[in-house]
């Protein structure tokens, strides 16, 4: 048991610096709120690193005396993490990984107090079945792909998702109901706020088939400020990599006939060849087509100015095929990434573009087939 008797300026300064949270890896509980009741108490306990004694937990014959009331040597805990390191598991605990628990906990609490009051964004959660498989999405990892540039608006996700769906996107009613239902919640969810006036930031995550994330975005077209974000494979995370090289380019292929169909293929996440196209549409056919430098693949798209550069091309595709075909109806076969997919919609201007048509993959439907009309 602890024999010093520590000022309230310096347990405040605790407090302070560890905002009020548990040091301890991995924890992070809140220990000035009841989990259950929501109500505010002090849970916390104060627990030395050096014991402020020399028999206690990591005590010393010479530092105990001097670190005793040292907020350097002062972790903020949770009564389960406090027990641990002072009771349960001493010899798990030296002083050297406690002093990188506490520097690591206090140096993110201050990353994230930094960030300017005026920068909260409203987290959209959007996801629908692909295949048999539910879309993975938490407000939590959300919350963690945000920081250090925003911080969330709100305890809560604007969920635009539909639950317990009970058909697959191998059928025709899977997609009426699904665009009906992205299109009803955005209207009661977001419609409000751009109705009030508000000018809020949003970061949109989306997993979903490729038509539903296009017509996401054209929904999105609605609000100014908004940032996409892409769900990497390698590191597993939603966070915009910073420390990648951008040597990929956007590469438009441009038909030889342009009096044809139009067609425009998105050949980035995979290979697109024309005989699928041909299966679908017959051999009547103006392919465009946008891919990459290198190898087309599913996760290329590591970094926000790797979008931007795709905004543009996409922007410069949907120009060029309107000035030689006018404004019939532009067939759209996607192999692309999620935020991809969502800028695409974003890009697309009703007054201007062209309707698309806009095609979906599907062994059990004999591979492409279309599955929603934007106009």
């Amino acid at each position: 048991m602890s024999v010093t008797n520590i000022t309230i300026k310096k347990q405040n300064l605790l407090w302070a610096v560890s905002g009020g949270r548990c040091e301890y890896e991995g924890c992070n509980r809140i220990l000035y709120t009841d989990i259950l009741t929501k109500k505010k108490y002090n849970s916390a306990y104060i627990a030395h690193i050096v014991a402020d004694k020399p028999d206690g937990p990591r005590g010393d014959t010479v530092r105990s005396k001097l670190l005793c009331d040292d907020i350097s040597n002062l972790m903020l805990l949770c009564n389960e993490h406090h027990n641990l390191i002072d009771k349960v598991d001493v010899e798990g605990h030296p002083e050297s990984r406690l002093l990188v628990m506490k520097h690591q906990h206090e140096e993110r609490i201050r990353r994230i107090t930094d960030i300017a009051p005026n920068m909260s964004s409203e987290i959209i959660l959007y996801g629908a079945n692909i295949g048999s498989n539910n879309s993975p999405l938490s407000y939590q990892s959300a919350c963690e792909a945000l920081l250090y540039d925003y911080y969330p608006a709100s305890d809560n996700a604007i969920e635009l998702r539909m639950k317990n769906v009970p058909f697959t996107d191998d059928t025709d009613t899977y997609w009426v109901i699904e665009e009906a239902n992205l299109c009803e919640q955005f209207k009661l969810q977001i419609k409000p706020r751009l109705m009030q006036g508000n000018t809020d930031h949003y970061s949109v995550f989306a997993l979903a088939p490729q038509p539903l994330l296009i017509k996401l975005g054209v929904l999105l077209n609605d609000l100014n400020d908004v940032k996409v974000y892409q769900r990497h494979r390698e590191p597993f995370t939603w966070k915009w990599q910073s420390m990648i090289s951008n040597d990929i380019e956007y590469i438009l292929h441009e038909p030889a006939n342009k009096t044809k169909i139009p067609v425009l293929v998105f050949s980035l996440s995979a290979t697109v060849t024309h005989d699928r196209i041909q299966k679908a549409l017959g051999k009547n056919t103006s392919i465009w087509e946008i891919t990459i430098s290198g190898t087309p693949n599913n996760d290329f798209l590591k970094t926000e100015a790797l979008l931007s550069d795709f905004r543009r091309t996409v922007r410069n595709a949907f120009d060029k095929i309107k000035f030689h075909h006018g404004c019939t109806e532009l067939h759209v076969f996607p192999a692309m990434p999620v935020s991809a997919s969502v800028e695409l919609g974003r890009v697309w201007m009703p007054k201007v573009d062209m309707p698309m048509a806009i095609y979906d993959a599907n062994k059990l439907k004999n591979d492409f087939y279309k599955a929603i009309i934007i106009k």
